[in-house]
């Protein structure tokens, strides 16, 4: 999880349900499955306002939090008693896939799931502090890119074969022998070579319908370029086309930036991880 961007959603009590005029969609989803979950004749009686919000599909999970924060506000204000994890994700019908989003916006960090067999929620395997002073830079492409989201991503799901037992066992060494030791000892040589062989690794899994590692010309572009440059920790973000680039300090990240990054061409920001859960701020 990163400190920036920021999802930041506000819940008031009305006479009866109003949604925000951007992403109403995806928070009268929310609503309605409030009201089923809690058996109401109407949609929950309050205002609902978007505050801060990232632009949507570009990788970096923004659905999920807005959803989870959509959630959890609603229920904090009308239902307190019933504001558990696993309501809230049913309510935002997210983590089916990976909890990675949920266990995240509840606890911070860098987390580590995996489950043995379905769960309706994967546990949680390992959850760590990422050392503060490593500075991550999100970088995306402002030339057009194909994003993947919604019935598009779900048919992409669709064609790609099942991994094989040697595959996941593959990630899983990856994950608790490098990825996970490096954060540990705050070895960030060792992190950024593990996080950014990972990401390929996991990226070929696609192949067959991203052609190649990452999502289309432009990302591949800018993750040869970060590492031509000599930037180890690079990687695509879900189906990007954001891509992240880690840096030991942040001076090392904004010297870099200004020295190598056409901003006219590719929009930068510049973050640290979020170590801590989520805030909940409630005004009587």
């Amino acid at each position: 999880m990163v400190d920036d961007p920021i999802t930041e959603v506000v819940a008031r009590r009305a006479d009866a349900f109003q949604g925000p005029a951007i992403a109403a969609n995806r928070v009268l989803g929310v609503a309605e499955r409030y009201r089923r979950q809690f058996q109401l004749d109407a949609l929950p009686a309050c205002k609902i306002e978007i505050v801060r919000r990232p632009p949507a599909h570009t990788g970096l999970g923004t659905g999920t939090q807005l959803a989870m924060a959509v959630a959890e506000a609603i229920s904090q204000l009308l239902h307190p008693e019933n504001a558990d994890q696993r309501t809230a994700s049913r309510i935002a019908d997210r983590g089916r896939r990976s909890a990675v989003g949920i266990h995240g916006y509840r606890h911070g960090g860098l987390i580590y799931e995996d489950a043995d067999q379905a769960a309706e929620l994967n546990p949680i395997r390992q959850r760590l502090d990422v050392p503060k002073q490593w500075c991550v830079a999100i970088l995306r492409p402002i030339q057009e890119t194909m994003t993947i989201s919604g019935e598009v991503e779900l048919d992409q799901f669709a064609k790609l074969p099942a991994t094989t037992s040697e595959q996941r066992d593959h990630f899983r060494t990856q994950i608790t022998t490098q990825l996970l030791p490096a954060i540990e000892n705050s070895d960030f040589d060792a992190f950024s070579e593990a996080v950014h062989q990972y990401n390929r690794d996991s990226g070929l899994l696609f192949e067959s319908v991203q052609n190649g590692p990452y999502n289309g010309v432009a990302v591949s572009l800018l993750v040869d370029f970060l590492r031509s440059n000599g930037i180890k920790g690079v990687g695509q973000s879900s189906w990007g086309p954001s891509v992240f680039a880690w840096f030991a300090t942040r001076d090392q990240a904004q010297q870099f930036v200004s020295d190598q990054i056409d901003q006219a061409k590719v929009h930068v920001l510049l973050t640290h991880a979020k170590n801590d859960p989520r805030q909940i701020e409630s005004q009587s």
